[in-house]
């Protein structure tokens, strides 16, 4: 056991006694023995706030590295998307002023189906989307 050291604390009477009757009922043989307690109590509430600081920093770093990961996924489908759209705008020509119309429609259909077949091969956010989409049109 560590070597005890005397050390003087002072407090107005008020405090006194409410630290005194504090000890009384929670059982303490002392004042000294109460604010020993407290300061262990203290000590180890601070070390297991560290603790908990530590694991969110942490936390919130992995957090942020998944985001710019996502963020760099997001730039590279906006790329392809451009290119795949420069590349369509070139290589397709327009439907007569006559057919379009009916070339719409048939674009519309043929999107709709399109969609069905992405919802049904991905998970069940796409048919939400499709439901809202259709309930908003």
């Amino acid at each position: 056991m560590a070597k005890s050291r005397q050390f003087n604390m002072v407090m107005d009477e008020h405090q006194l006694d409410i630290a005194r009757q504090a000890a009384r009922t929670k059982g303490f043989d002392s004042l000294s023995a109460y604010i020993r307690d407290l300061l262990d109590k203290d000590t180890r509430a601070a070390s297991q706030h560290e603790r908990l600081e530590a694991t969110v920093a942490a936390s919130i770093d992995r957090v942020a590295k998944e985001m710019r990961r996502l963020h760099n996924a997001n730039q590279a489908l906006f790329a392809l998307t451009d290119s795949l759209v420069k590349l369509f705008l070139t290589c397709t020509p327009e439907p007569p002023a006559e057919s379009l119309d009916a070339t719409k429609r048939r674009a519309k259909l043929r999107y709709d189906r399109f969609l069905l077949s992405v919802a049904q091969n991905m998970s069940g956010a796409v048919l939400d989307i499709l439901r809202a989409d259709d309930n908003a049109g």
